[in-house]
């Protein structure tokens, strides 16, 4: 997977994903199923690196779960819309159904688009779905 990071424009005029967990294999999983439908793909574990990517990287698709260490995802909604994040954003999160609903909330208050959130473990067939949604409207 060859990425532009310090580009400010994707290198093959593709959409960017972000796919942020703090569990590897779950980060690695939703990038390979990014690149599959289609996006240029940067995995990442820990979330305090978000700010510089987002500034440097500029992706246009976010995936977030919400525990994690360091900084849960609360905390990076607060990141995605101090950079003035215009992308999607995707909650990924194993915890209630309760808890992803108030995420999303949040961030549309704040003025991000939250295209939906998923449950872990993650339901494959919706995500591409997702992902190919978003890669077809933008």
């Amino acid at each position: 997977m060859s990425l532009a990071a310090n580009s400010n424009e994707p290198s093959s005029g593709l959409l960017r994903l972000l796919a942020v967990d703090d569990n590897f294999e779950s980060a690695e999983l939703i990038a390979r199923i990014g690149t599959a439908c289609g996006y240029e793909t940067k995995p990442v574990t820990d979330p305090r690196t978000i700010p510089e990517i987002l500034e440097d990287w500029k992706p246009q698709v976010v995936t977030l779960d919400l525990c994690m260490p360091y900084k849960d995802g609360f905390s990076i909604l607060t990141t995605l819309q101090e950079v003035g994040f215009k992308g999607s954003l995707i909650v990924i999160s194993g915890q209630n159904d309760w808890l992803r609903k108030a995420a999303c909330e949040l961030a549309e208050i704040n003025g991000i688009e939250v295209t939906s959130h998923l449950q872990k473990p993650i339901n494959l067939g919706a995500l591409r779905d997702l992902l190919n949604t978003i890669r077809l409207v933008g």
